[in-house]
C-alpha cells in the first residue's frame, strides 16, 4: 500500500499542480485516487492499468486544482523559509472590539462628558471627536444595530463557506483595534490634561 501511495503522489507531481496544493488537498485526491484503484484491483483490473483507469476518470488535474481555494500565502523569513500568515480569526477579535468600542460610546462616554463640562476640563480635538460621535450614535441607534448586525451576518456567512478572507479579517480586525485604542484616548487625554494642570 505504501509503495502504491508513494506511486501515485510521484504520478501527481509530475502533472505539476503539485505546488498549488495544500498538503490537505493532496492527501484528499490520493485518498480518493487509492480508493479508485482498489476498487479495480478488486475487480480484477491489473494494477498499473487500474492506476491509469482511475487518474483518467478523476480528470485533469490542471482543472481541478483550480476548483480548490488558493493556498494562504506565506511570509518568507530571512532564512528563505515561510511563516504561515497569523490574521486568520481577526474578523471575530475585530467585531468584539467593535461591539467593547460601542458600549464605551454608549455607556461610558456620556457621562464623562458631563463630568468634563461640569468642571470646565479642557477637552482635546480626539475627545470632543468620540463625543460627538456618541451623541450621533445615540441619535441613530437603530443604524448602529443594523450595522453591527450586518457585520456579524458577513462573518458568519464568510466562515461557514469554508473560505478564509484575509481581506475581512485585516479589514475588521484593525478597524476595530484601532477605533477602541483611539477612544480609550481620546477619554484619557483630558484626565492627563488635568493632572498636568495641577502641578
Amino acid at each position: 500500500m505504501g509503495s502504491r501511495e508513494e506511486a501515485l503522489r510521484r504520478i501527481f507531481d509530475a502533472t505539476g499542480v503539485g505546488p498549488r496544493l495544500t498538503g490537505d488537498q493532496k492527501r484528499e485526491l490520493l485518498s480518493h485516487l487509492e480508493d479508485a484503484v482498489d476498487a479495480k484491483v478488486a475487480a480484477g483490473v491489473p494494477e498499473m492499468d487500474a492506476v491509469g483507469q482511475a487518474f483518467s476518470e478523476l480528470g485533469d488535474l490542471r482543472t481541478i486544482a483550480g476548483r480548490f481555494p488558493d493556498p494562504a500565502p506565506s511570509l518568507a523569513t530571512a532564512a528563505g523559509g515561510t511563516i504561515a500568515p497569523t490574521i486568520g480569526g481577526m474578523a471575530e477579535m475585530g467585531y468584539a472590539l467593535l461591539l467593547f468600542f460601542t458600549f464605551v460610546q454608549y455607556v461610558i462616554a456620556p457621562p464623562l462628558l458631563r463630568v468634563f463640562v461640569k468642571v470646565k476640563v479642557p477637552m482635546p480635538s480626539l475627545t470632543i471627536l468620540f463625543f460627538n460621535a456618541s451623541e450621533a450614535m445615540q441619535r441613530f441607534w437603530p443604524a448602529v444595530a443594523l450595522a453591527l448586525a450586518g457585520l456579524l451576518i458577513a462573518v458568519i456567512r464568510v466562515r461557514r463557506s469554508g473560505k478564509r478572507s484575509a481581506a475581512l479579517d485585516l479589514a475588521l480586525g484593525l478597524t476595530g483595534a484601532v477605533l477602541l485604542a483611539a477612544v480609550i484616548a481620546g477619554l484619557l487625554l483630558p484626565f492627563v490634561g488635568l493632572i498636568e494642570g495641577m502641578r
